[in-house]
This record gives structure tokens, sequence and C-alpha cells, in this order.
């Protein structure tokens, strides 16, 4: 299959070497600004509780990861942040701008429909539509139009419309509300649909999937979501009876979104996730795979398909598997190349080298599945610390990516390594060594794992020369330059190889490569339409690592649209495009080594970061579905806040952490995050627990 790119587009998270940081080290431990005053907790007037779920309730891996990861709290565009726990109360906080201390006000209490035990409650939820007024969701399939009063001391709510599905009692997830003009609102919705008969594959990457688990097999699921975008008036002519929400168009996902935002300018959605969507009626067919669009993979046409059956199965009989990989050797070099697809961005693909061994790990073996290349997804290149058929000199060993090397319009290009040979003049036989195989004798009877990676083996050196040549001698150029060091590391598809100076000699690709989750993004065009939306997915293929969004932040100003990307060990924060004819991000500053210390906290339930200066990730236990009978062992969590040098400063070796302390026994647990401002420029964290609020002021 062909690849089209849309128009304009190379790269979606194309970095801006000058950004970069390559000298930094390591994160100095440093203690809050205002010491013990930092982290002030106060009682909830009652505690937050999730809503109840039926006793056979069965949900979802993805259902319930995302409700793991689901903020209760968010901020308001008038200084306040309002919450709606599971019995319907919604409670508004207002903070004190001099001395940060919250006020709690009860605005309403949702009429909550009797609890059903067919029926599987959302999150509630609520966001900001303008000033004083908010959409909020009661998890059961209403959606209510409130205006807070803030004239009196004790704030209150007001119920100004409400509204329903067609099929009333189906519960559904508010994602975005956005007012278009004076008359109407448009909402992103989602519903969970529990499809009957066989399961169907989820997309390639999974939300376990990560460079270190490429090769792993997709999850089966009988679970899919539906997007529904629907417009709500602002002026209903009867408050008093719920309203059918009018539906534009519908979407199909294999998972609910971890980001969102909209583009008023352009009227778009931007969604990212771990896969992409489709159109209903795509999906329906099973055929989306095959229409011709921007950013989509296009099907192979019957005469392509003909010819191709012709050439390699002309007789019948089942084409020969291709070998993994070319080499060649000379005196003092092997040269080894992979087949790779060309839209791989440089820092998904991870190489290290060693005297004896070799990991190569590249995060795009999902791209096997959209092309028509005899290269299967079993021969893209997943190698962990596998031996060599002899020594190497690692520090002067490389590898290049050339995406054009089968030409500009193939699929694929050729990721290469240049392994220089410890013994000058010895001929390898066989890039790696054999693995042992167990014999049938029963004195030395054990069990042996068979080694996945023996496909690496026993490939035949390639016989004609000239079919690397040019590989070759690029190489050679390329090492030359590294060795001179007149070549900086920061060129576009190279690298050495060898660890940093932040990695160390203990660098485990697989492990070091579990963070963030998978994304890919999927642009709704001409959303504000009715019909079916054109939908732009500029790379289906490629799993970026999302790591962080923007903490949301109660302020009359827009909501901040960045997100964070793992690139190498560093993460890089990027800004959507602000025309409309372009899908390319706009890189902004580095999070030095993020996704390297976030590969280590396991436990981490929201990662945000504040502006450029800093990224909070709260390791803290989550109030996951399921008995609640241990709720009062959970005591709270940490906070890790990782400040960044100032944007421009990339020879700075150093950069500050903090480690602070979010609750306490009986503080329950971590619920939601929110950021207020301040008097004299300082900016307050909230952490909501069951039953405390934690105010902390360690963005000074």
């Amino acid at each position: 299959m062909a690849r089209i790119p849309p128009s304009a587009d190379t790269l979606s998270f194309p970095t801006t070497p000058s950004l970069l940081n390559p000298h930094f080290e390591s994160y100095k431990l440093a203690s809050p600004p205002r010491g013990d005053d930092a982290v002030t907790t106060f009682p909830m007037p009652r505690a937050f509780k999730t809503p109840a779920l039926p006793d056979h309730a069965r949900l979802s891996y993805n259902e319930v990861s995302d409700r793991g990861r689901f903020n209760h709290l968010q901020a308001g565009k008038e200084g306040e942040v309002l919450f709606v726990d599971g019995e319907g109360v919604v409670t508004a906080v207002q903070v004190d701008k001099a001395t940060a201390q919250p006020i709690f006000h009860t605005l309403l209490q949702l009429p909550l429909p009797p609890s059903s035990q067919s029926l599987v409650p959302e999150y509630p939820a609520a966001l900001p539509l303008a000033s004083s007024r908010w959409v909020i969701t009661d998890g059961r399939g209403s959606l209510y139009l409130v205006r807070v009063d803030r004239s009196k001391e004790e704030w209150t709510g007001e119920i100004e419309a409400s509204f329903r599905l067609e099929q009333e009692d189906t519960p559904f997830r508010l994602h975005a509300a956005e007012q278009l003009n004076d008359d109407e609102a448009i909402l992103l919705l989602s519903v969970v649909v529990k499809e009957a008969g066989k399961p169907e594959t989820q997309s390639p990457l999974a939300p376990s999937t990560s460079l270190g688990s490429t090769a792993r097999r997709p999850i089966p699921s009988t679970t899919s979501f539906h997007y529904l975008s629907a417009r709500i008036p602002l002026r209903p002519s009867n408050a008093s009876i719920p309203q059918v929400m009018k539906v534009d168009w519908r979407l199909k996902g294999q998972d609910l979104p971890s980001y969102v935002s909209f583009d008023a300018a352009a009227g778009r959605f931007v969604v990212g996730s771990t896969s992409r969507l489709v159109q209903m009626e795509a999906e329906e067919k099973k055929d989306a795979e095959a229409e011709a669009g921007e950013g989509e993979d296009v099907a192979m046409g019957d005469e392509e398909e003909s010819s191709g059956q012709a050439g390699g199965q002309a007789t019948g009989a089942a084409a020969p598997k291709p070998p993994p990989f070319s080499w060649i050797q000379d005196k003092d070099s092997i040269t080894v190349a992979f087949p790779i697809p060309s839209d791989t961005p440089t820092s998904s693909i991870r190489v290290t080298f060693s005297r004896q061994f070799v990991s190569l790990h590249v995060a795009s073996a999902a791209a096997a599945l959209a092309s028509s290349s005899p290269v299967s997804t079993a021969a893209l290149p997943h190698i962990s610390h596998k031996k060599l058929w002899d020594d190497i000199l690692p520090h002067q060993s490389v590898w290049t990516f050339d995406r054009e090397a089968e030409g500009r319009n193939s699929s694929y290009g050729l990721l290469t390594l240049h392994l220089e040979k410890a013994n000058a003049g010895t001929r390898w036989s066989d890039v790696f060594a054999s693995t042992k195989v167990p014999t049938d004798d029963p004195s030395n009877a054990k069990i042996v794992e068979l080694d996945p990676q023996q496909e690496y083996e026993d490939i035949p050196e390639t016989l004609d020369p000239s079919e690397l040549a040019a590989i070759t001698e690029r190489m050679e150029q390329w090492a030359q330059g590294i060795m001179k060091g007149g070549l900086a590391h920061s060129e576009e598809g190279l690298g050495s190889g060898i660890p940093t100076s932040l990695m160390g000699d203990e660098i485990d690709v697989e492990v070091d490569a579990e963070s963030g989750r998978p994304f890919i993004v999927t642009w709704i065009e001409e959303a504000t339409k009715a019909g079916a939306p054109r939908l732009v997915c500029p790379h289906p293929s490629v799993p970026y690592s999302l790591l962080s969004t923007a903490i949301p932040l109660a302020s009359p100003a827009p909501a901040d649209p960045t997100i964070t990307i793992k690139h190498d060990v560093d993460g890089l924060l990027f800004a959507p495009p602000s025309s409309s004819d372009t899908y390319r991000w706009s890189h902004q500053s580095t999070f030095p080594a993020l996704a390297f210390v976030l590969a280590t906290k396991r436990d981490t339930r929201f990662v945000y970061h504040y502006s450029t200066r800093a990224c909070l990730a709260f390791d803290a236990p989550a109030l996951l579905p399921g008995p609640q009978t241990t709720r009062h062992n959970l005591s709270g969590g940490n906070l890790f806040a990782y400040f960044a040098p100032p944007v421009g400063r990339t020879r700075e070796t150093k950069g500050t952490q903090m480690v602070v302390r979010v609750g306490g026994p009986g503080s329950g647990a971590l619920m939601g995050v929110a950021a207020v401002e301040l008097d004299g420029g300082e900016t307050a964290v909230l952490a909501l627990c069951e039953k405390e609020l934690v105010v902390l002021r360690i963005l000074s």
C-alpha cells in the first residue's frame, strides 16, 4: 500500500535542534521554596465519592485505565475550580489570591435518576463554557447547562437547561465544550459500545505498547468507543423539559482520548489517543483503510494485486519469507541494513552497542500491518541484547537512517548499522552468534526457553556488494566525521549508539522505554458542520509517546493546548499548528531527561506540565472501579516536580527536582489536580483527595 501524507506535512512533531540540550546530566534534589508552608491541607466539607457500579459490571481494560487517570477537578474561567461527585453534588472551590486559603461552595444537587443494574455509569464531568457558565454531566445520561451566581457570599448554581441523547438511558462521557456563538455550543461526547460476536482486534498500538513491546500481539476486545458531536442551544425556550441533543456526526475509535482540543479558528477538533478515529460507515463496511484520503493508507489496486500474485505466486506456492536484514563486510567493518517504514521518527529508534552485544528497538512495527511490502511484522527489527559473532569497537560504531534509500515514493527506508571490527582482518561467517539448541541427550535434559531472536541468525552475506556500496560509502564518511568531531550528534538520522553520561552503562532499552502513552493524532476537520467530517490522521503507524498535557489552570485565558512528546530520553513541548493547512506541531521547549525519569514512576496517575517551567508527576493511589472497602487504607502519594533550565539555555547540565508529599493517612485517594493564579505572579497547585484538599505552593 502506498502512503499519501497530507499536504505540507512530513512528520507531525519536528524537532528544533537549538532547543535540545545534549549536555544535560541530571536533576538535583531541592527543597520547596516555602519550606513547611509549601504544602497545606484542608478538610473537605463532605467526602468525595465516585459513582457506584452495578454488582456485575464488566469494564474493558481501556475503560479501567481511563478511569484511573480521570481528573475530577476542572478549572474555570473566573479563578474558580469545580468538581462533581458520584452523588451529583456540584462543588466550587474559591481560592483567596493573597493567602491561598480555599472556600468551598456547594452549588447544587443534580437530579439523578434511579440506579440501574444494567447500565454502567460514567464519571460525572464539568467543563467551563464561558464566564460563570458551565456544562455538567451526571454520568447517567443527562447534561446540564449551569450558571454560577457569585454575587453573594455563598455561591449558588442554577440549571438553565437539561439535555439527553435520543437513547435516554445511555451514559456518556464529556470531553470538550466550546461556545460557537451567542446561540449555541458544540460538544464532543463518547459512548461505550459493547459489540456482540467475535472480539475485534484493537489498534496495533494498544495501551501497553512501547518501544520494548512492539512484538506483542494486539489485545482482542468487544468494546469500542463512539465519538459524538452534539450542539446545544444557549437560549433554551423551556428549561424545565429535557431536550434531545442534536448529533451532527459519529466516529469510532478503539480507545478513549488522552488529549482533546478545539481549534476555533479552523473549526476542527484535535483528538489524541492510542488509536486513530474512523468514520462509522467506513468501519461498518470494513474498508476504512481502502479509502484514499489525506494522511491515510491507500489500498493496493486490482492491477497491483494481480501483478503481485503473478510475480510472486505464479506457481501457486507461497513466496519465501525474506531475511530480516542484509549485510556485507570488509576487513575492518560490518554493514547491516534493516528495512523499516520511512515515516519512522528517529526518536523511536533505540540502538545500543557493547563489545559483544547489540540491542535494537524500533517503535514502528505497526506500520507493517498497513503495508503491502513483503516485509512482515515479524521481520521488523526487535533485537534485545543479542550476542554478535565476534567483538566490535562500540565507541566507533554508528547507525544511520536513510528515509529515501529505496526512492522518494517508497514506504520503506534503510536503518543501517556500521559495526567496527575489534579484530581487523577477521572474516565473519554470520552477524550474530548462534543460539545453542538443546539436545535429546537425557543426561542433559533441562527446560530450555527457545530464543525468539533466532530468525536473525544464519543470514547469508550479500553476495553482490553493489547493493550496499552507496550505503557503505556514506557510512564511512559519517563514521569518520564522528571520530574527528566534525559532525554533530544532532544530525538527522544519525546516532552513535553509545550510552550518554545521563544513562550510564546500565541502560536497559526495554525498561527505560516504558514511559508515556502511545499517541496518534486525528484531526477532525469541518467539525462544526452537519454530516460526516473530514478526518486527517497524518501518521497512523507512527506511535509517538505522550508524556504530559497542560495542567488545568483557572484563568480567563484560553486553555493551554500544548503537549509533551517523548524524544529519546527527553520530553519536547509542542504547540499545535496555528494554520489550518498544516499538521506540523511547533517545538517550543525541552524538558531534559523527562522520559528517562518518568520511566521509573510506575504508579503515576497524573502527569501535567505548567507552561515551559515545570513538569508535575503525581505518584498516588488511583481509585479504580471495584470494592470500596479498602479506601480508608489509602494515604495520599507524592508529587515529583521537575524544573527544566530556562528556554534557550541549552548548555545547562543540571535541573531542579522536588519531591513533595501530597496528603497523608486518612486523606484518601487522589481524585484530581488543577492550578490557580495567586497575587504576585505565583501559581498554586490544588490536589483533590477524597477527604482533603491539598494546596501546594511550589511554583513561585
